[in-house]
């Protein structure tokens, strides 16, 4: 009765969004090689060190305009959180094997 998957809005955390938004050309700038390793260890560790900011909407408007004040509020720490996440991606990258390992392979 009180299920959540019964909800027709779901809560959505807006620095993850604006995160993921500004991640390519962070990683760009800090010259991370784009892997799907990368991105992903990127991603977690600086969501890791950034608050969330978690709204629940169904309406399309309404999302993409809380985005952009948000945006506005956020966008210094998630930058500052992306590069220091890809420095220390940078420092110690996983290998093939620790990817092999993770994926049952080995």
């Amino acid at each position: 009765m009180g299920s959540l998957h019964m909800l027709e809005e779901r809560p959505i955390n807006l620095v993850k969004i604006i995160a993921e938004e500004l991640l390519p050309s962070v990683m760009e700038k800090m010259d991370v090689p784009n892997t799907e390793s990368n991105r992903v260890d990127v991603l977690a560790l600086a969501l890791n060190q950034l608050p969330t900011k978690y709204v629940t909407t169904d309406e399309g408007k309404q999302y993409a305009k809380l985005v952009d004040v948000y945006k506005t509020q956020y966008e210094l720490d998630v930058i500052t959180s992306l590069t220091k996440a890809c420095m220390r991606v940078t420092q110690k990258p996983r290998t093939q094997s620790d990817d092999a390992e993770k994926n049952g392979e080995i």
